[in-house]
């Protein structure tokens, strides 16, 4: 059975591990992207002595804060970004082909920006977002829509295979809004998605759909560490 300390033990030996890979193959980089979520913050904190001296773009106010808290960095503005050496992020599910799902901290969309713009890719999870298996399936899928389309989007995208649903804040009324002022539709499969970088380019096609939560692992992962409680385990893509 999993439980929650074993979870976090595996998040902790993911980030050490990753942040061991960062300082070996990494030292020179110079310009490093963020993304969001409790995994990052945990990487930033575990790896202080690294990020120091780099010059920092994030995906979230919600990272920007954490870093200046801790480090007492400011992160660069997102509008500036050219290119980035790495990018560090967490991920909602991973495939045995290093697809993954993100997304559930609703800033999908920067955080593509941030790993089309990045040299490498390092995404850190612990073994419960890691499947195993060849395709996607356990998590929904996260589209950013733009709202006056967001009915037009429901309808279709059930008539693709998917179990659409608008996705609420907590605490207020309404839809959940983007950084970018968009919503966030969920997307239950109802069938394992077996294709992910097809599906992605499919549902990107659908009028009013910016951006999906689908990270293709041939185009947008280079390396994904897996924590476990006494372990972790690095997994790269083939090229």
């Amino acid at each position: 059975m999993i439980t929650v300390s074993d979870i976090e033990r595996g998040k902790l030996t993911s980030v050490t591990e990753a942040c061991k890979i960062l300082r070996s193959e990494y030292a020179g980089a110079r310009f490093i992207g963020l993304g969001t979520g409790s995994t990052v913050k945990v990487f930033i904190d575990l790896c202080r002595d690294y990020l120091r001296d780099k010059h920092i773009y994030v995906s979230s106010v919600d990272t920007s804060i954490h870093l200046y808290s801790r480090l007492g960095l400011r992160s660069l503005d997102i509008h500036t970004l050219d290119y980035l050496d790495v990018y560090v992020d967490g991920a909602d599910e991973v495939s045995s082909r290093l697809d993954l799902v993100k997304g559930r901290g609703g800033a999908l969309f920067r955080e593509k920006l941030l790993a089309l713009s990045a040299t490498s890719r390092i995404y850190i999870v612990d073994y419960s977002k890691y499947t195993g298996v060849e395709y996607l399936y356990a998590k929904p899928i996260p589209v950013e829509v733009v709202p006056v389309a967001v009915n037009y989007v429901v309808k279709y995208l059930a008539k693709l295979g998917f179990e659409p649903q608008i996705r609420t804040g907590t605490g207020k009324d309404g839809p959940v809004i983007s950084d970018n002022g968009n919503y966030i539709v969920d997307l239950k499969p109802l069938k394992p998605v077996i294709n992910a970088k097809d599906t992605h380019e499919r549902l990107k096609l659908v009028h009013g759909v910016v951006e999906t939560g689908i990270f293709p692992g041939e185009d947008l992962v280079d390396v994904v560490v897996v924590g476990y409680p006494d372990h972790a385990e690095v997994l790269r893509r083939r090229v």
